[in-house]
């Protein structure tokens, strides 16, 4: 049975409880795979092969040290010897989810994690600059994030896809990055498209949550809808 390991909440995250939950060490001890974000909210994190890379705020990819922090984030051990499928005529970020529709469709109340691999016709992304105590806001830093549009760019889209139960602990839904064959290009995936995508899916069926031991956690409240706010700061298309 394969395991989801999670680091903070996305509530937590959302009210700018912004320092490290578990170091990178600890997180990929057990996980090869997944998405998140670094302690200050310092880039996006993507976790590819058992590697931690930053996409930051000037374009750059960076590879992360394993005493390194993360904020918040959801990784796997990626099994790659299931079966891979293909997806065409991805015109746009809702075409993909819709593509991906029927292989959740069957139980949407358990977790999955895809490597969709191929070509991008284009790739926009985005990311935001670390941030120092006393932390904004996630939605207040993110009116300062950086975008970027690529073209004809290989690479790896990484999703998670969480069930609507967990709304506040994660996003409901899709959540997508990327980073490039080269690790060169990555960020937070506003939007794509692609001729042809080979895809690989994990079905996830245990979640492991590690809560941060912050003091600023400890007196949040985390019950607030943070719904369109989040929908917002993710670039969720309705």
């Amino acid at each position: 049975m394969k395991t989801l390991i999670q680091a903070s909440t996305l509530n937590a995250l959302m009210l700018g409880n912004f320092d490290e939950t578990v170091s990178v060490r600890d997180f990929l001890h057990h996980a090869d795979t997944g998405i998140g974000t670094y302690a200050g909210l310092d880039g996006e994190a993507i976790f590819e092969d058992g590697v931690a890379y930053k996409a930051t705020a000037d374009g750059r990819v960076a590879v992360m040290k394993p005493e390194d922090g993360v904020a918040f984030g959801t990784v796997m051990n990626f099994d790659e010897s299931v079966t891979e499928f293909e997806l065409n005529g991805i015109s746009d970020i809702s075409a993909l989810k819709d593509a991906l529709e029927p292989y959740v469709s069957g139980n949407e109340n358990v977790f999955y994690m895809i490597k969709a691999q191929g070509l991008f016709k284009t790739m926009h992304v985005r990311s935001c600059f670390a941030s120092k105590k006393p932390y904004p806001t996630l939605s207040q830093v993110a009116q300062n994030q950086r975008e970027f549009h690529f073209e004809n760019t290989r690479g790896s889209v990484i999703a998670v896809y969480c069930p609507k139960y967990v709304n506040g602990i994660n996003l409901p839904g899709w959540h997508f990055h990327y980073l490039s064959g080269d690790k060169t290009q990555g960020g937070h995936i506003l939007g794509l498209s692609a001729e042809s995508l080979r895809v690989k899916l994990n079905k996830i069926e245990r979640f492991d949550l590690t809560l941060p031991q912050n003091p600023e956690f400890a007196h949040r409240d985390l019950c607030e809808d943070l719904t369109a706010k989040t929908a917002a700061v993710e670039g969720v298309k309705k």
